[in-house]
């Protein structure tokens, strides 16, 4: 038996194992030269809190990144990520804890394919980036 769901296992309201994540410094460092995005908001405390931020401030992809990884590792390797898009409302810093949280909201049984939304929350549960998703997974 498969550690991943099938569209024979999933069930409409079915949530998806949570996902904690957190940004250091030399990640974020690293993702904005990877990224080629010079803003020192992303690597430079002094400077971001001149712009009136709290901290430095976690990249928007970064956290859409994330975002993708958890509907993939939940699906597994065999299933197929056919949409997803996300809104970021608020912003997360360096060293917060995230947790991104989701459940199946509709599935199309011929098709294969499940519909989720997710949610990427701050620790005081406050919402970052809620989400939707289309994925169509493995046979059983």
């Amino acid at each position: 038996m498969s550690k991943y769901p099938t569209v024979s296992t999933v069930e409409v309201g079915d949530e998806l194992p949570v996902m904690h994540k957190s940004a250091s410094e030399a990640e974020l460092f690293l993702y904005s030269a990877a990224s080629f995005n010079p803003h020192r908001i992303h690597y430079d405390r002094a400077y971001a809190n001149y712009e009136g931020h709290e901290d430095i401030v976690v990249h928007g992809p970064l956290q859409g990144s994330w975002l993708t990884q958890f509907i993939t590792d939940w699906a597994g390797p065999e299933a197929r990520l056919l949409s997803v898009e996300w809104q970021n409302r608020a912003s997360a810093f360096v060293a917060e804890e995230l947790e991104f949280s989701g459940v199946v909201t509709s599935i199309d049984r011929q098709s294969g394919s499940v519909e989720l939304e997710i949610q990427e929350r701050k620790h005081d549960g406050s919402l970052l980036m809620p989400a939707k998703a289309t994925v169509r997974l493995a046979e059983s």
